[in-house]
């Protein structure tokens, strides 16, 4: 679940921190201000959280108004004329607002006069007020940019990651699609068997890929299921030995993250000779995620097309647990293994 509310709450937060630097900057209050208190008749401090939050509005009106009408001209629409009418529009805002605190709110209720009582000019008025606020122009499109900047990068991850995702499932599938067919068609005994198997696959891939985490325990049955209907469909004996040790239902981990280490074994290894079955194992303690796999290898792969394998992986885990993984391949005389450390989050 997003938690939405925190992008505001860090505003509403910055500007009482703002307003509450600024209060209290001016307490003691100066001559000038004593006297506007004792004519107004107002606490000091909620003489200067009156005026001092009355100026916060015009640099308020400046960052948002320079966040939204000029900000999203320019990235990445590149609007520069529709963005000159936001900054005129801005500076036409801020001296309205400016004007309406000045001489609205802080003259006649707190009897304090920004000018001393001096007459000021509309273009003196105009460039004091921009002079004021300018800054707070310039921080609202910087901020723009970055938050823009950081919405396209998540974008573009989530967009990596689920067309990663994709590129697992439809292999995977269609060849135990293929593999349950066979059964049928010779009518044995281990098809309703394979089917259920199946059928819980494809429950887990319907709703464990709408999760950005699942149960590892999910995980690994569906790792399970998938070397059954291996073992199941495959016409001679299949010597796989998996073993899963700790506590996986505690740990969450990214759905579809572990399949590519099944599938190497099943498309590249040797899984006929009993005395060197093929192995995976997983080890889960206190947020720490072992898994190790190794195989020997087919002189001829079993099947050069479909699926991305442990590329996938090592893409995904650089997305997913940047500086939180540690992932090893190697291949030596005939025998691939990998090992896969990870650090992940309790249920």
């Amino acid at each position: 679940m997003k938690k939405h509310w925190i992008y505001p709450a860090v505003h509403i937060l910055f500007w009482v921190l703002l307003l509450t630097n600024s209060v209290i900057a001016s307490i003691p209050p100066d001559a000038y201000d004593a006297r506007a208190i004792k004519a107004g008749g107002f606490p000091p401090v909620l003489y200067f959280i009156i005026r001092d939050g009355g100026f916060m509005a015009i640099s308020m009106t400046a960052f948002y108004g320079s966040y939204f009408w000029i900000g999203y001209s320019l990235f990445p629409r590149r609007r520069y004329f529709r963005a000159l009418l936001g900054l005129l529009g801005v500076c036409l805002a801020m001296v309205s607002v400016r004007y309406t605190v000045e001489f609205f709110v802080n003259k006649p209720l707190l009897h304090f006069d920004n000018y001393f009582g001096r007459p000021v000019g509309f273009w003196d008025y105009t460039k004091n007020c921009l002079g004021y606020s300018y800054n707070y122009c310039l921080f609202g499109v910087i901020l723009f940019f970055l938050v823009h900047t950081g919405r396209i990068q998540r974008e573009r991850v989530s967009a990596e990651l689920a067309f990663l995702k994709s590129q697992v499932n439809p292999h995977f599938l269609f060849n135990t699609i293929n593999d349950i067919y066979s059964l049928v068609y010779q009518k044995s005994e281990q098809a309703p068997e394979a089917l259920l198997k199946l059928s819980g696959i494809l429950r887990y891939s319907l709703y464990g890929e709408s999760s950005d985490q699942v149960s590892l325990g999910r995980e690994l049955a569906y790792l399970s299921d998938y070397l059954d209907l291996q073992r199941i469909g495959s016409k001679q004996h299949t010597y796989i030995d998996f073993q899963v040790e700790g506590d996986t239902d505690r740990l969450r981990i990214a759905p579809l993250l572990l399949i590519p280490f099944a599938e190497n074994i099943v498309k590249h290894g040797i899984l006929d000779d009993p005395q060197h079955p093929a192995t995976l194992h997983v080890n889960a303690r206190e947020g720490r995620f072992e898994l190790s796999a190794a195989n020997r290898v087919k002189n001829q792969q079993k099947d050069k097309s479909g699926g991305i394998g442990l590329i996938n992986v090592r893409r995904r885990l650089e997305l997913l647990y940047p500086g939180q993984h540690r992932f090893e391949v190697r291949e030596d005389a005939g025998l691939f293994s990998c090992m896969l450390h990870l650090t992940l989050k309790g249920v």
